[in-house]
């Protein structure tokens, strides 16, 4: 107890410890002193007009909170459907923007492969160098101005120095243009690719954008139907965070011990009064303990005094064991009346804190509802912007059909290109074959040639012998007129090299197995040529009984005309040779662009 407080007595009450140790009844200073600490006790009635008020709020919170929790939940369930549905959406977008470029990896894969193998063949045809045997200048002399089989000239590229040659390559052949061409138009492709991808990802960005400013406002403040979820510390206690239910339950429990620790209190003041007024002169001091003591205690409305002291001007008979009874009763719970305001005032500060977690719980729900509602709004926003997406994602898959047919298209060219190139180079190396076969074809026919000729001169040479010995045996005998050719020298029969060509589709014998005989020349200075079965000496165009044969047997001048048995498509061969020795010759079929060999007789 204060030790400022008063007795009934003109000295102000014991304060010392020794006053509340004494033995027997309490004194009247003592009762004073215990009245006056029951009267400042009763100052708790305070914290229960607060933990009414507390109460009261704390319903009106609750049902707010209910109100809000309800509707937000329904929102939030009808806008995590609309999220669902929208990432779906997105998630489809995105699929067709990926699943567009893994197609085109592959096509620009399959494209690279097409290059590369193309690349390797024009690195081939750029290091081919055009042989030298192609070359036109590589043919004989005597044959260069006759001949024409058609074939384009391998022509070797000149430089600004007269007379100076570069060799050309296979490279210097094929149309460039074709292979850049093509490159620029895959290059034109990819870029057009390219391009449909930056704009859906563009939308789908801003898409992206829209949905994560969603989530944010819905992380910011949201909470769950059941509490607030906050972000715990290091410093915060493990125990879970209390509900609602668990909030108001506490406070009435708060509310109801304080009831009860004010009634004990407002029991133990009555009890200080009846004590003072069954005790001689109780009533003035108490009434001037409560004057000294006045500063303390609540202030005092003017005009009122301790009414208590003088409800009732007698009071009830009491005996002196009652009396001792109640005094004692009186001098226990004076000790115990500190502690009971100390306790209230435990639970007030309990109600507070725990009031205040319940209003934090109500701004939660309202920023939960405020939020919901932001995110409502962004969801109308989104609606509008919806259907250009959608109409995006369709046009870019539109698009990547279409530019995905054209490469593959092009890369089917490109392919082409390499396999044209690819048989340009097995085509050269065949034509490498062709030339060694032809040029050992014509050393053949060469050495035949000259060994046939060796046995020309022989023959010519033993009948021009054979001519002397008949004209010094019977020359002088035999008349001159008898026979005109008797004394004629002999016919010399020689081999020369010839080609073919092709004159409406026919090929051309440039030269004929030609029998030269002096006065043998028409009018026209036609050579006249020897049917095989003509007789020695007889024009061809005539028979044995010397009447002329048709048009068709004269050899005329002009191209692709030909003597005799002979067809626009036979020739004569040097494996002739022994037939014609035996004067058995015949034709055999040309081919085109050869080699054969004529026999011409020299005057």
């Amino acid at each position: 107890m204060s030790s400022s407080e008063s007795s009934a007595s003109d000295s102000p009450p014991p304060s010392s410890p020794e006053a509340s140790t004494q033995q027997g009844p309490p004194s009247l200073e003592r009762i004073v002193v215990h009245f006056v600490a029951a009267k400042r006790s009763l100052a708790s009635t305070s914290h229960l007009w607060r933990a009414n008020e507390i109460v009261t709020r704390s319903r009106a919170l609750i049902e707010e909170i209910a109100v809000l929790n309800a509707r937000n939940a329904f929102a939030r369930h009808g806008v995590d459907d609309q999220l669902d549905l929208l990432h779906a959406i997105r998630d489809g977008v995105a699929e067709s923007s990926d699943v567009a470029g893994d197609e085109f990896q592959v096509i620009v894969a399959s494209l690279d492969a097409a290059n590369d193998r193309l690349q390797v063949t024009l690195k081939k045809l750029r290091q081919t160098v055009v042989d030298s045997a192609l070359h036109g200048d590589s043919a004989p002399a005597e044959d260069s101005g006759d001949i024409d089989d058609g074939r384009p000239e391998l022509e070797t590229a000149r430089d600004d120095q007269p007379g100076r040659r570069t060799n050309k390559t296979l490279y210097d052949f094929i149309d460039e243009n074709t292979h850049t061409d093509l490159l620029d138009s895959l290059h034109a492709l990819i870029d057009s690719y390219k391009d449909a991808k930056d704009t859906l990802n563009a939308g789908l960005g801003t898409f992206d954008n829209t949905l994560r400013t969603i989530a944010d406002t819905l992380q910011e403040d949201t909470i769950s139907s059941s509490g607030p979820q906050t972000k715990r510390t290091l410093y915060d206690s493990l125990t879970p965070a209390a509900t609602i239910t668990q909030l108001f339950r506490g406070m009435e429990e708060h509310a109801a011990e304080m009831a009860t620790l004010l009634q004990n209190l407002v029991s133990h003041y009555d009890l200080c009064v009846t004590a003072l007024k069954h005790t001689d002169g109780g009533g003035a001091a108490a009434k001037r303990a409560m004057q000294q003591a006045g500063a303390t205690l609540m202030k005092p409305v003017p005009g009122a005094e301790e009414e208590s002291l003088y409800q009732k001007t007698v009071p009830e008979p009491m005996s002196d064991d009652e009396r001792i009874e109640m005094l004692r009763v009186l001098e226990g719970d004076a000790s115990q009346v500190e502690d009971v305001s100390s306790e209230i005032q435990d639970h007030s500060d309990g109600m507070e804190a725990q009031h205040e977690q319940l209003s934090r719980h109500a701004l939660k729900a309202r920023a939960n509802h405020k939020a919901l509602r932001t995110v409502l709004d962004q969801l109308h926003s989104i609606k509008t912007a919806l259907p250009a997406h959608i109409h995006a994602s369709r046009d870019f898959h539109d698009t990547w059909r279409s530019i995905q047919s054209s490469i593959a298209d092009r890369t089917e060219d490109l392919a082409g290109l390499h396999i044209t190139f690819d048989e340009f180079l097995s085509s050269y190396a065949s034509l490498l074959r062709e030339v060694d076969r032809r040029k050992a074809a014509e050393g053949q026919m060469r050495r035949l040639a000259a060994q046939a000729q060796k046995e020309l001169n022989k023959l010519f040479a033993a009948d021009g012998a054979a001519r002397e010995e008949f004209t010094r045996e019977v020359g002088v005998s035999l008349p001159g007129d008898i026979w005109p050719g008797a004394r004629e020298a002999g016919v010399s029969l020689a081999t020369d090299a010839t080609r073919h060509r092709e004159v409406n589709g026919y090929p051309e014998l440039l030269a004929l197995l030609n029998l030269w005989r002096p006065g043998l020349m028409n009018t026209e200075n036609e050579r006249v040529v020897r049917s095989p079965g003509c007789q020695a000496g007889q024009p061809s165009g005539q028979d044995g009984t010397g009447s002329s044969t048709s048009a068709s047997a004269r050899h005329s001048t002009e191209p692709g005309h030909l003597v005799g048995e002979f067809s626009a498509a036979s020739r004569w061969t040097a494996t002739g040779l022994s037939q014609a020795r035996a004067g058995n010759l015949e034709p055999r079929s040309a081919d085109v662009n050869g080699f054969p060999w004529k026999y011409q007789a020299n005057l």
